[in-house]
């Protein structure tokens, strides 16, 4: 016997298919609350100063206080000294660089900065890794003729940018 498109049989195997498709769906980012990527025994979480490998004096300090100060306004973790933290995060600023983003004739009219990181956040209590990612950058920008202050401010939006890229990415799991 042929069953016809909106016979109960059909009707079934299609009210299946769609609560599996809703179902593998939903399991992914959607279902994570703002602590989802961290186990339950993982209660406070501290940040080591990051490694620099570049010649940018101070990036490492300026990067590991601003992972510091999201954790902290961010989520609902605790932050605690790196010494005596649940978990750690850690890392090393792999590259800093400055290019020539626009040009008006043949005169550079703005530059972008790039900070390059590679971060992970350590377990201390079970002794693994609960996140790790390689090549995690941030961006700023400036114009050419605006000075110091403002390649500063550039180079601080680009710290800012790693760093919620590094909260996002360990508290959600990703």
């Amino acid at each position: 016997m042929t069953e016809l498109p909106g016979s109960g049989r059909a009707r079934a195997a299609a009210g299946t298919v769609f609560a599996i498709v809703v179902g593998l769906t939903t399991t992914g980012c959607g279902v994570y609350s703002v602590e989802g990527g961290l186990p339950s025994h993982v209660r406070t979480v501290g940040v080591e100063f990051f490694e620099n490998s570049t010649t940018e004096a101070g990036v490492e300090e300026r990067l590991s206080r601003a992972i510091s100060d999201q954790l902290v306004t961010r989520s609902q973790v605790r932050y605690a000294p790196f010494s005596g933290a649940d978990a750690v995060v850690r890392g090393r600023v792999a590259r800093v660089s400055e290019e020539p983003l626009t040009f008006s004739g043949t005169q550079v009219s703005r530059y972008r900065v790039t900070v390059l990181v590679d971060a992970s956040v350590w377990d201390r209590v079970r002794r693994r890794n609960l996140w790790e990612r390689e090549g995690i950058q941030g961006l700023g920008q400036y114009d050419a003729t605006a000075g110091v202050a403002a390649r500063d401010a550039a180079y601080a939006a680009a710290v800012q940018e790693v760093a919620r890229q590094v909260i996002d990415g360990f508290l959600s799991g990703w």
